[in-house]
């Protein structure tokens, strides 16, 4: 299959690559994503430390060509790109490869003045820069797992083959996680739907929890936590905030998912437990495997 590349913004998808349009003719900045070195050096020192790095946003090109033959269908197709690329869209830039779908939040940022020259604005070429503040790819098929009684018929790919251990009601499952993205992933959605009291979900392979330990969430009842940053949410069924519920040593600021070689392979073991649980208790991991960058 030939990569195609379309843009989507809110519920809609346009090609950015049949002719109808524009073609694609070349893009850049898509690769790996931009980072910078953390180091320290003391006053002796001969060289420097270093201490890691952290990502940056992301800037990428894309450069199409604007083939027509009558004067008014190139304003109008200008006026069409204009429009898509305006900046309160927010595009969702969208690339079809071999290996699968990857899709990246952007910002239109630059490089579209449109020149116009009477000898070449029938073949004229065209460049939007775009900005990605989250310089990561995801894949948009959400992945979920499923802790509860009734054997985690919800679960998505991942069978729980591990059996429960159940005694007065009470909850403690691993399930392991074979995490498929080359970068780490906070879940979007870590839903704890009650009865159930002293709640505990930890990655045993990142050592990360979030401890409900001194709560109880009542039968109808359900905690939804977002792990994202720019989030960083624990609210009930109404809407409440209930972040206070967590215990002081609960890792809501970096709870995540690890890619290799954080964890081996990808394999990330989660641990649930709880205590007065019943059929009705459900527990449900969700997030996307996001990506470096993309290859074609």
């Amino acid at each position: 299959m030939a990569t195609t590349v379309s843009v989507i913004i809110g519920s809609n998808e346009y090609s950015l690559d049949d002719g109808t349009l524009v073609r694609l003719v070349g893009h850049d900045g898509w690769g790996m994503a931009p980072l910078h070195r953390i180091s320290d050096r003391g006053p002796e020192q001969h060289g420097e430390t270093d201490l890691g790095y952290r990502l940056d946003p992301r800037y990428g090109t894309l450069v199409f060509r604007l083939a027509v033959t009558e004067l008014d269908t190139m304003y109008s197709r200008r006026n069409t790109l204009i429009t898509r690329f305006a900046p309160q869209n927010n595009p969702i830039l969208k690339f079809d490869l071999d290996y699968g779908e990857r899709r990246i939040a952007c910002h239109y940022v630059g490089d579209m003045s449109l020149p116009w020259s009477p000898n070449d604005w029938a073949t004229q070429k065209l460049a939007v820069r775009l900005k990605a503040a989250d310089p990561t790819f995801y894949d948009p098929t959400e992945r979920s797992i499923t802790f509860g009684l009734g054997g985690g018929g919800d679960a998505f790919e991942i069978p729980l083959a591990i059996p429960w251990e159940i005694g007065a009601s009470t909850l403690d499952q691993t399930v392991g996680i074979d995490y498929a993205g080359n970068w780490l992933t906070y879940p979007h959605r870590i839903r704890i739907a009650g009865p159930i009291t002293d709640a505990v979900i930890t990655n045993v392979t990142t050592g990360e929890v979030l401890d409900f330990t001194d709560t109880t969430i009542g039968d109808g009842d359900y905690y939804d936590i977002d792990c994202r940053y720019g989030y960083k949410t624990v609210v009930d069924a109404d809407g409440n905030n209930v972040i206070d519920d967590l215990t002081e040593d609960s890792d809501l600021g970096t709870w995540h998912l690890a890619a290799d070689p954080e964890a081996p392979a990808g394999h990330n073991d989660i641990n649930v437990t709880g205590s007065a649980v019943d059929e009705g208790t459900e527990v449900y991991v969700s997030y996307y495997d996001r990506f470096l960058g993309i290859q074609t």
